[in-house]
């Protein structure tokens, strides 16, 4: 289930490059006018597999038709669109409801609050599955993983040679770990699951397809590019609609199709 979301400034306003945490904050406001047990649920519990809390839901980057570019970020924005996603019918109908109650979207940032009215509301079509699909990114995909190298979490980088087949082990692991909290059984078919990045946009952005975000205080790190994924299909469509890769609550892993093989 997806939404496409227009948003209206009450005024022109300056939004920084790291605004993620701030949506992130946003949308669970709007779930909690509809019900603050549900947000509560959502942002202190979620859906648990092997201690592993996930929200199981995504957004994408926000998308400002109007805005100039300053090393700050994005500025004179009085519009904007982003899109929500998710396979759970309860977050789809809370956040439905709560946009409804009085169509307001507040960005926090320390003191400054920015106020938005949502002009309008789409609920996007479904699209057809298929095991070999090419998508483009709405977010960037993030990889988490536990090393001892390194203190705490630590974010993947699909370009180097030696982080790269991590990077394919942890998209397929983690879409069977969605998989069995959505189906509560275990993901038993032997298919292989192939993941790359498209080498020619790789060569023409020069490589350059890493992303730095800071997410609260907490730095992230990300790829942006277009991918094509080889898969069965259910995994492919629990990519889409929850995000693939991690922190996808944080605004993470959305992608749009580009191609199936139905479509070829």
């Amino acid at each position: 289930m997806r939404l496409k979301i227009r948003v209206n400034l009450h005024k022109t306003e300056d939004i920084p490059f790291n605004y993620q945490y701030q949506m992130h904050s946003a949308l669970y406001s709007l779930i909690r006018k509809s019900s603050s047990e549900y947000s509560a649920f959502l942002h202190d519990t979620g859906f648990i597999d092997e201690k592993k809390n996930l929200k199981l839901f995504t957004f994408s980057k926000c998308y400002f038709p109007i805005r100039k570019l300053t090393k700050y970020g994005f500025s004179k924005v009085n519009n904007f669109e982003l899109f929500f996603s998710t396979p759970i019918e309860k977050s789809f109908e809370h956040l439905i409801l709560g946009i409804f109650s009085d169509q307001t979207l507040i960005l926090q940032f320390g003191r400054r609050q920015i106020s938005c009215f949502i002009e309008n509301v789409e609920t996007l079509p479904i699209p057809k599955y298929s095991k070999e699909m090419t998508f483009t990114c709405l977010s960037p995909i993030a990889i988490a993983c536990n090393d001892d190298n390194y203190s705490g979490k630590h974010y993947l980088d699909y370009m180097k040679p030696d982080e790269k087949p991590k990077f394919v082990e942890g998209i397929k692991s983690n879409l069977m770990r969605k998989y069995r909290i959505i189906k509560t059984e275990e993901y038993t078919r032997t298919d292989d699951c192939e993941f790359s990045f498209d080498p020619e946009y790789i060569v023409k952005r020069q490589g350059k397809i890493k992303k730095n975000i800071t997410f609260k205080d907490n730095r992230i790190i990300a790829m942006e590019a277009p991918f094509a994924i080889q898969a069965n299909s259910e995994l492919i469509k629990i990519g889409y609609e929850c995000g693939f890769g991690s922190e996808n609550s944080a605004g993470f892993g959305m992608v749009e199709v580009v191609k199936s093989e139905r479509q070829k």
